[in-house]
């Protein structure tokens, strides 16, 4: 007899490198238990396609953990059972707690659905909301992981405020040296354990309370509203290695584009959408990030780096051209420039080959204009040059 379905939100990489993801979707299928699958975030898509369960967790879509609630709930799954394996029990914790806080302040008024958490860091099963009428199902569940301990839920709370013309945002869970990610852009490191609080004005970030800012990464974001900001803390993007480098699925069909990328928050789709030759990116963590992904595509990238990396991917600390090498899609080049001119350099490439654009249509000869793209960056690039890797 199968049941009544549930929607599982997949979070981050390492329940799925770990195998945990893939545990509680047998688990629950096993069970009679029908079940949609979907990835919340960007970080985990790289750990699906490694798993090769892009079967089984829908990738498809660059959504919030909370817009994959509201996904569910329009298809009509309101029983959604959030599978995680936070830093500390507290930040997976912290985790529920923020997504819940999303989607009910996204705006409008918003059904409720039934909203548990499985935590694997502590093996916890948290049910944050339990309509009336769904007690059997979760009872079902709760047998399903009775090795799981119940932990009641707390109170979500408001972490943003706006006082004048300040808007405030406390991030909880975070640890000293940590990176801070605004929308996928590096904007800060963190001084402390505990708490940090980001100030905007105008749309812009201007300070951190328990951080320190990183002022020419504040330039690669646009105006944002820090409620509705994707913020997050971490050493490093993946704390956990894949057991092999998985091969993904690329759109075909139609005339292969050059795409320009300063963050790789646009990449997945643009993979999707577009029959991609060949990535250009702008910075040393976005080359770093964008090589780990597009080598799954085999992809070729041409990264313009001024040796200012925050080390966000496991084997590339201080970003040296030799530390790249790895991570390279065949028929890729990383261009080392003197430090501070990776953004000047990648204006004019974007102006000078793109004509203003993020977009280039390639011509027939798809091998020929990837060879006349870098012979053009490395004209623009010119004295500022001091090393170039080729693959």
């Amino acid at each position: 007899m199968v049941m009544a379905g549930v929607g599982l939100l997949i979070h981050g990489p390492e329940v799925i490198d770990e195998g945990e993801a893939r545990e509680a979707i047998e688990r629950l299928k096993d069970a009679g238990i029908e079940i949609k699958a979907a990835l919340g975030g960007i970080t985990g898509k790289t750990a699906v396609i490694d798993a090769d369960m892009q079967d089984e967790i829908d990738i498809s879509k660059d959504m919030r953990p909370s817009e994959v609630i509201e996904d569910f709930m329009r298809r009509g799954i309101e029983f959604v059972i959030l599978v995680n394996r936070g830093k500390t029990e507290e930040s997976g914790l912290l985790l529920g707690e923020g997504i819940l806080r999303n989607y009910y302040g996204d705006g409008g008024a918003k059904d409720k659905p039934s909203f548990i958490q499985l935590e694997y860091y502590s093996r916890l099963i948290i049910p944050w909301i339990l309509k009336q009428g769904d007690e059997e199902l979760y009872s079902t569940i709760r047998a399903i992981f009775a090795e799981f301990k119940e932990r009641e839920p707390y109170k979500p709370e408001l972490r943003c405020k706006r006082e004048s013309d300040f808007e405030y945002r406390e991030i909880r869970g975070v640890h000293a040296g940590e990176k801070i990610f605004v929308n996928g852009v590096v904007i800060g490191t963190t001084s402390c354990d505990g708490s940090i609080t980001l100030v905007a004005r105008d749309g812009r970030i201007v300070d951190v309370f328990g951080g320190r800012l990183i002022e020419h990464n504040l330039e690669k974001l646009p105006p944002l509203s820090l409620r509705d900001a994707m913020i997050k803390s971490a050493s490093i993007i993946r704390r956990t290695m894949p057991k092999f480098v998985g091969k993904g699925r690329m759109r075909e069909g139609g005339r292969k584009v050059a795409c320009l990328f300063y963050t790789v928050e646009h990449l997945f789709p643009k993979i999707e959408t577009l029959n991609l030759g060949v990535a250009v990116t702008i910075g040393d963590d976005t080359t770093s990030i964008a090589a780990d992904i597009l080598k799954r595509f085999g992809v070729p990238l041409i990264g313009i780096t001024d040796g200012d990396a925050d080390g966000l991917i496991a084997g590339i600390g201080d970003g040296t051209l030799e530390q790249y090498a790895k991570f390279l899609p065949s028929g890729s080049m990383v261009v080392r420039l003197k430090p501070e001119r990776d953004d000047i350099i990648g204006e004019r490439i974007k102006e000078e080959i793109f004509s203003g654009c993020e977009e280039l249509e390639l011509g027939d000869d798809v091998e020929h204009q990837i060879k006349e793209l870098k012979r053009r960056i490395l004209a623009i690039a010119g004295d500022d040059v001091m090393g170039v890797l080729s693959t």
